[in-house]
This record gives structure tokens, sequence and C-alpha cells, in this order.
């Protein structure tokens, strides 16, 4: 099992170095802001979170 937690830090070291390349928030700094201007509500989940940052995202596409 010892692999598993080798393989999942790779995987969250990877995630957070490509999100930013590809325009996508950091969800661990959403928490944080989230926590401290917002403390009596509950935070998006990160699946919400992504799902919310992918639609902005491409609301902003322009084609020409």
């Amino acid at each position: 099992m010892k692999w598993l937690s080798k393989l999942k830090n790779a995987y969250d070291k990877i995630d957070g170095a490509v999100a930013p390349i590809i325009g996508l928030p950091s969800y661990e700094k959403y928490l944080e802001h989230f926590r401290t201007h917002h403390p009596d509500q509950t935070p998006l989940s990160r699946a919400e979170f992504f799902k919310e940052a992918q639609d902005r995202k491409g609301k902003q596409v322009r084609c020409c």
C-alpha cells in the first residue's frame, strides 16, 4: 500500500503543476479563501469547483 501513497503524492504534484498551465484555479486556495471569508457556509466539492471553473472558462472562448 506504500506504492499507492506514492502514486497519490505524484498525482497531486502533477495536478498542482498542470492545473495553472491550463487555466484552472487551485481548489486548496479556494478552500483557504472560503474558510476565511465564508466560515458559516459550505464550500463546493472539488468536482463542483472544477465544473464551475471549466464552465466559466468555456464561456470566455471566442471564435472570431
